[in-house]
């Protein structure tokens, strides 16, 4: 199984910009792709939504979705929000 690792710059002004990029390139992933979020320290709304697109996005592509380096603070708005479940998560 293949596995793509992208990392994610959480600054709000790229974060739509990144997850867009990594939908694009969904079409060449098989298997597994790995957003890298070791260096978010909190998660908005904006976020969440490019989130939920993404994952839906790889869903439909059958490419499952893990997180990598998700804090404490990211994962609480991920449970919160009903996200948490959609992804793996990884060191």
């Amino acid at each position: 199984m293949e596995t793509n690792v992208v990392p994610v710059n959480l600054d709000e002004n790229r974060v739509d910009r990144v997850l867009k990029e990594a939908v694009q390139n969904l079409h060449s992933v098989e298997g597994e792709m790995i957003l890298d979020f070791s260096p978010a320290r909190r998660i908005g709304t904006g976020e969440l939504r490019a989130l939920e697109e993404f994952v839906l996005r790889a869903n439909e592509k059958t490419v499952k979705v893990a997180l990598r380096g998700v804090n404490v603070n990211v994962y609480k708005v991920l449970k919160l929000a009903k996200l948490a479940q959609r992804f793996t998560f990884v060191g």
